[in-house]
């Protein structure tokens, strides 16, 4: 049984903590927070060790997890990496791609797993899209939701269109040449909605737009493609699939009526928790069952993308080429 260490028991590292009962093949042996009251009430009986230095339960563990402020993963992470444990770290793994490489880097070295948490890659509905879309033309992307005073100082690039950006590269699969990203401040000191435009080697293009200041909390995926129109509800982890769309103008004596048909197909989903399967392909990797779902060239390449947009929107360039 592999021993897992938990670090950071904020929002994310509290989720971590509530499925490791339920896995197992692993076993719960150390716990770290730098809050003595909040490690207390978190802590899993007599046979959890607890501390507030992480460094203290790395020789009691096989493997951790990072729920950290992400300011922390880059010292964290290679602090754990170099005494030999394997390491899942929530997303951004880092917020600089040098960092970032050189953790790969160590762990390719040491033979170590070093997954990054994109929790949103093992929805069951993003998990179907890989058999449905193909050469997609057009994807039109939308994470919003109402404000939240615990996020203020977390880039809203970083924090939430990481997660499509990630997606929208794999579903793709070509370099993008072009982005365009605008954004502006609303409650907070940095930007709380933002706009981003790729345009991929193939012409595809993608719009993405993310917010914290939406009172309707939305999380949607469309792709258009010939002769198919794809619909996700991340929240519900529903797809449907819109086919031979034909439309009319109807002109009657005193108003004019527009008419849409279609076939709608909405697609049967395996729905499970995603954080879960996230630490159960974490762990198979661990123990050499599985290979790793996502490349290492792609955790650095959807991170570099973000960065760039971040960068963009940060010093209102508003435009720039790129080669992600």
């Amino acid at each position: 049984m592999l021993k897992m260490g938990l670090i950071g028991l904020g929002r994310m590292g509290k989720y971590h903590l509530n499925l490791y009962d339920s896995m197992r093949d692993i076993q719960l042996k150390a716990l770290c927070d730098v809050d003595e009251k909040t490690l207390l009430n978190a802590s899993h009986g007599n046979d959890v060790f607890a501390t507030t230095d992480y460094t203290e339960l790395l020789d009691k563990v096989d493997m951790v997890t990072v729920a950290a402020p992400t300011s922390y993963h880059f010292k964290i992470v290679k602090d754990c990496l170099k005494a030999g444990k394997h390491v899942l770290v929530e997303k951004p793994i880092t917020t600089n791609l040098q960092e970032a490489e050189e953790l790969f880097n160590i762990a390719a070295k040491k033979n170590l797993v070093l997954h990054i948490g994109h929790v949103e890659r093992f929805n069951g509905a993003v998990q179907e899209l890989k058999k449905i879309v193909r050469n997609p033309f057009l994807i039109e992307s939308r994470r919003v939701g109402p404000y939240d005073e615990r996020v203020k100082n977390d880039s809203i690039i970083l924090d939430l269109m990481i997660h499509d950006i990630d997606i929208i590269l794999n579903i793709v699969g070509k370099d993008v040449i072009n982005v365009e990203a605008k954004g502006s401040k609303v409650y907070s000191n940095l930007p709380d909605f933002a706009s981003v435009n790729l345009i991929f080697e193939n012409n595809a293009v993608a719009n993405i737009i993310v917010s914290r200041i939406t009172q309707k909390k939305d999380r949607t995926l469309s792709i258009s493609q010939e002769d198919t129109f794809v619909f996700l509800d991340y929240t519900n982890q529903d797809i449907n699939i819109y086919r031979k769309g034909s439309s009319q103008h109807i002109f009657g004596e005193r108003e004019l009526r527009y008419k849409n048909e279609y076939i709608t197909e909405r697609l049967f989903v395996y729905k499970d928790n995603p954080l879960m399967l996230e630490i159960r392909h974490f762990v198979d990797c661990v123990k050499g069952n599985v290979l790793r779902m996502i490349p290492v060239e792609h955790e650095l390449r959807s991170l570099k993308l973000a960065l760039k947009v971040d960068d963009i929107i940060s010093k209102k360039e508003g435009r720039c080429e790129v080669h992600a």
